[in-house]
């Protein structure tokens, strides 16, 4: 059986499931049938004997008042003709009293009439009216006593029928409720069997997508879910070697660029002051052409390493630290450029102290200014702003330029994605800057987001989780 079960599809152990339900169902429908027919015999039953009983009182009554008669009858005119009428009520009486006794528990009643008969078939032919008086009403009043007899009997009967239907109810329902908590428990036991393996299944997509340690029990479950578990496992050590490779291949070609690109700028220098002779006018621009060209992929590689780097950060070392200290880190590694383009930061910060990642936080930082510094308006200021909105700590960075159109506010912040906007300094944008403020965002508990305000034409807006008790 168990073999069975772990190798049966889940169509399989759903429809076993749902029949495996259905028989306390079943049981409980052949009980409520059992009872019901029972109550119905029974009931039957009953009413037969009672109508009977009915009867046979009625017609023994009916008999004592023709036997009262006959017998009168027969001391006033004493003829055989009313001698045998007399004896054939009394023969017919004796017959209706027999079944009568049968069904009475009172034996000591039943002897009374029957000694009570008995004296009056002796005697009613050899007493006058006077002596047979005395006997007739003894007869009459044990009849009555017997007709009351079957009366409590019928009662009885009733009474206890009624019980019976009581009883069966109470069985039934004590059966209903055991065979609701069967039919529960089977299909707690079934979704369970389909529960487990769907949540070891969640386990190891969260442990994929989390690159957590992939589990190494494996599942047991219906036979599309444990197939479905064996191909996460394969993807998980797929892409384990994936990642080792991206990591080798990472390692391998910053260290191979780093070296030549040293030589490359090295000898561009070189060529720049002309130490190893004298350059004429466009030699000089071919030189500068190389050195801008050297400047740029050893900027994409850092960039690039910086990016890997970042992905590789799985948990925030979150402490409290001051904003305007960050901020005037940020700023003053951004003077120089900001400078240049004759841009001023306008900076509003409404919070006294943050519980974040300094080096999230600022890799935030300084990707929204650089972008900013990039692509803002020449001698437009740049809006820095960070404050509290309901439980969320919020950063906008604003600047004045071309707006963003809206199809592309959202593909902006996948890697290598850039706008259709150039940039005005000299470097050449790489389409890293705003997925890396993304993915620091992602790694904080937030998210980031290109919004329209009215002070400025391009803002961008990061939101994070308010964490900690101490805002100011």
């Amino acid at each position: 059986m168990r073999f069975s079960l772990q190798t049966a599809s889940l169509r399989q152990l759903v429809i076993l499931s749902f029949f495996m339900a259905l028989i306390p169902v079943a049981v409980l429908l052949w009980q409520s049938h059992t009872s019901l027919s029972g109550v119905s015999k029974n009931a039957v039953s009953e009413a037969e004997s009672a109508v009977t009983s009915v009867r046979r009182v009625e017609n023994m009554q009916n008999t004592v008042v023709d036997i009262e008669r006959a017998v009168r009858q027969f001391t006033i005119v004493k003829t055989p003709a009313l001698a045998q009428v007399a004896a054939n009520h009394l023969d017919n009486y004796q017959q209706i009293l027999q079944p009568i006794c049968q069904s009475l528990a009172q034996a000591s009643l039943c002897q009374s009439q029957q000694a009570s008969l008995l004296q009056l078939q002796a005697d009613f032919q050899i007493l006058n009216s006077k002596q047979l008086e005395p006997l007739i009403l003894q007869f009459k009043q044990q009849q009555q006593q017997l007709t009351q007899a079957v009366w409590s009997m019928l009662e009885q009967n009733l009474q206890d029928q009624q019980n019976y239907v009581v009883q069966s109810q109470q069985q039934l329902a004590w059966q209903t409720v055991l065979l609701v908590i069967i039919t529960l428990l089977l299909v707690l036991w079934a979704s369970g069997r389909i529960a487990a393996p769907v949540k070891k299944l969640d386990i190891m997509i969260r442990a994929i997508g989390q690159q957590h340690q992939f589990p190494d029990e494996k599942l047991v479950g219906p036979k599309e879910l444990t197939e479905l578990g064996e191909q996460l496992r394969w993807l998980s050590a797929r892409l384990q070697q994936l990642e080792a490779l991206r990591l080798i291949l990472l390692r391998h070609a910053s260290h191979e660029l780093k070296t030549p690109l040293s030589s490359i700028r090295e000898g561009c220098a070189l060529l720049t002051e002309q130490l190893v002779g004298p350059l004429n006018p466009q030699q000089l621009e071919v030189v500068g052409l190389l050195n801008g060209s050297a400047d740029r992929l050893s900027l994409l590689t850092e960039q690039l390493l910086d990016y890997n780097r970042l992905l590789q950060q799985a948990r925030p070392e979150l402490d409290w630290h001051s904003p305007q200290r960050l901020f005037s880190q940020c700023f003053t590694d951004h003077a120089l450029s900001l400078q240049q383009r004759e841009q001023n930061i306008e900076l509003d910060c409404q919070i006294s102290a943050i519980f974040t990642d300094e080096t999230l936080f600022r890799r935030i930082l300084d990707n929204l200014i650089n972008n900013a510094q990039a692509y803002g308006s020449q001698g437009s200021p740049v809006w820095v702003k960070l404050y509290q909105q309901e439980h969320q700590l919020v950063l906008d960075v604003a600047n004045n330029g071309t707006p963003i159109p809206t199809a592309l506010k959202r593909s902006l912040f996948e890697p290598f994605q850039r706008g259709t906007t150039p940039r005005y300094d000299a470097v050449q944008g790489s389409g890293l800057g705003l997925s890396i403020v993304a993915d620091c965002a992602r790694l904080l508990g937030g998210h980031a987001d290109i919004v329209d305000v009215i002070y400025a034409d391009v803002c961008i807006r990061v939101r994070l989780p308010l964490l900690g008790e101490k805002t100011g």
